[in-house]
Order: structure tokens, then sequence, then C-alpha cells
């Protein structure tokens, strides 16, 4: 006599798993915010919907870079804190990723920034 695992093969035992019916519609939340067209550039066109009071902050960073670039690396090196702080552990969805952007372009800023300045003493 042969043991068995307790399942049965064929049509009365279903070899198969047995198909579930779906109860519920499967949603999904927004998992970023986007900003209008006109109002976005950059960095502030797409944070996470858990970060999004920190979009203003980028925006500004966004729109003065041209004037003063030590002004907008403090903008986002403000966003930056703002988002750990609201977020220390990265646990929501994005945020780890968007923090990660945020800290390569602080130190892309930081570079060009400092390379001005050496410019500046030099004359």
């Amino acid at each position: 006599m042969a043991s068995s695992s307790g399942t049965k093969s064929g049509p009365e035992g279903g070899g198969a798993p047995p198909k579930k019916s779906l109860s519920r519609r499967m949603t999904r939340m927004p998992t970023m915010v986007d900003v209008p067209e006109d109002e976005a550039t950059g960095d502030s066109e797409r944070v996470p919907a858990s970060l999004k009071s920190i979009a203003p902050i980028l925006r500004v960073a966004n729109e003065i870079e041209e004037l003063n670039g030590r002004v907008a690396y403090l903008c986002r090196f403000h966003a930056f804190e703002k988002a750990h702080n609201l977020d220390s552990i990265s646990s929501g969805r994005g945020v780890r990723q968007f923090k990660t952007y945020l800290l390569h372009r602080l130190e892309k800023s930081m570079m060009s920034t400092e390379s001005e300045d050496m410019s500046l003493t030099d004359e």
C-alpha cells in the first residue's frame, strides 16, 4: 500500500490549486505627487506623497538656482533635512530613492559652488 501526502491528484482532487475569485478590486495608492507643469522643473516635479510638504522648497531652489546657486543648495539641504525628519528610516514608498537622488544633487551642487568660489578667489 502506497502512502500519500494527503493530496489527491486528478480531476476529483484537483492537482492544481483551486481558483480563487477576486472578491474585491485591488487598488493602489498614489506614491508620487505631481506638481503642475507650469510650476515645476527638476527635482520638485516628482516628490513621494509622504514628503509632499517639501515640494515648495524644491520649487524655490529650482527657480533661484540661476541667480544664486548657494541659496538653491541651502534650500535643497533644508528639504533633505525635512525629508529625513518626516521619514527617517525611509519606510515610505519611493522615499529612499528620492532621498538618494536629493543627496546626489546636493553633492553635485556643492562641487559646482566650491569651484565657483575657487574661481572668485583666484581673481
